[in-house]
């Protein structure tokens, strides 16, 4: 709050019922704590804040998520470590379109067929044992005007409350298995190495699919491409009330989408009540759109859904001896690529 005790950010909305452009914070030097609260109270609100032209660099950007919680750094490939790209700067993820060389990802590669994934809507880090909670996105560099490709938003808290309210009786208990392989299939099918595995064989997180977004005290639905099936049932039996699910949550009257316009845009979402995607545009495969993004853990008490850290930790080195063990170095590498990629 200012001296006279109003706030001294202001919010202007982007939809009709989430998003909003925050205005006011000095960028330049550290937080207060009358702006971290006013921050936070806006994510409750909106879900999704856009700040505009920060002029944040790696530090800095590092520095302003901190405030916000715990960093989770689970997305920079442990195998890679040190030829990340932004290396020192570990607490972020390398959102872009290069290489660790600095040069244009090919359409070839892995790393861009992998990469197709985020194009689905989406909520980052669902299939991990403890989810995230905010990421904050920011254009370091943008390609040329027109070209760069938005970031589409879907308000999850709007589309649980708009179902009928048979079909929120029917799903109040359902616990979804969320699975990056999943989704990394569904939107490359033509890729052979990623197709090569099987999401069954890969470890998997499980959260309620109908969760109390603590922060507003409204209840949502967590959903996300990465949902495989409903505990108790196949893939097969669950995907056509999954999809459905989604269908419902990403119409256009739930939507909207950011246009990154300066270097140094940033924008802040909270996946425990939205969902979000990458926007294709012509600037892929022909300029450059370096994109960092920090992301905080989730610190509500369903942050890890129903998973332990120390079972996932158990699986996950299950999946990598039995690769070894039966000369499958190849899925190691996939598997570790699947988890060092999601942007």
């Amino acid at each position: 709050m200012a001296p006279n005790g109003k706030p001294m950010l202001s919010f202007e909305p982007l939809h009709p019922t989430f998003g909003a452009e925050c205005v006011g914070v000095d960028f330049s030097k550290p937080l207060t704590e009358e702006t971290i609260v006013e921050i936070r109270t806006g994510m409750a609100k909106y879900g999704v804040l856009v700040f505009r032209a920060t002029d944040l660099d790696d530090a800095r950007h590092e520095a302003f998520a901190r405030n916000f919680g715990e960093p989770d750094t689970s997305a920079v490939n442990p195998t890679a470590a040190k030829k990340h790209r932004l290396a020192p700067h570990m607490e972020l993820t390398d959102a872009g379109n290069l290489d660790r060389e600095g040069n244009l990802v090919s359409r070839d590669s892995l790393r861009y067929q992998i990469t197709l994934g985020n194009g689905q809507f989406h909520v980052d880090c669902s299939y991990n044992a403890r989810r995230a909670g905010y990421s904050i996105l920011r254009a370091h560099e943008l390609p040329p005007p027109g070209t760069c490709g938005g970031t589409a938003f879907a308000d999850t808290r709007t589309a649980y409350h708009d179902l009928d309210s048979g079909i929120q009786q029917d799903i109040k208990d359902v616990i979804l298995w969320h699975s990056i392989l999943h989704s990394r299939q569904a939107a490359a099918p033509n890729c052979e190495i990623i197709n090569m595995l099987d999401a069954a064989d890969l470890p998997m997180s499980r959260h309620k699919l109908v969760q109390l977004h603590e922060p507003s005290g409204r209840m949502n639905l967590y959903i996300a491409s990465h949902a495989y099936s409903i505990q108790g049932k196949s893939k097969a039996e669950s995907q056509p009330l999954i999809q459905r699910l989604l269908a419902h949550a990403s119409q256009e009257k739930y939507v909207f989408r950011v246009d990154w316009q300066n270097n140094g845009d940033v924008v802040m979402w909270d996946n425990t009540c939205v969902m979000h995607k990458a926007c294709g545009g012509p600037f892929q495969g022909q300029y450059v759109r370096d994109m960092r993004r920090a992301t905080i853990y989730d610190s509500s008490s369903t942050a890890y859904g129903l998973n332990t850290f120390w079972s996932r930790a158990l699986e996950s080195m299950r999946v990598i001896v039995t690769a070894i063990v039966f000369g499958k170095v190849r899925l190691v590498k996939v598997f570790w690529q699947l988890w060092g990629t999601e942007l």
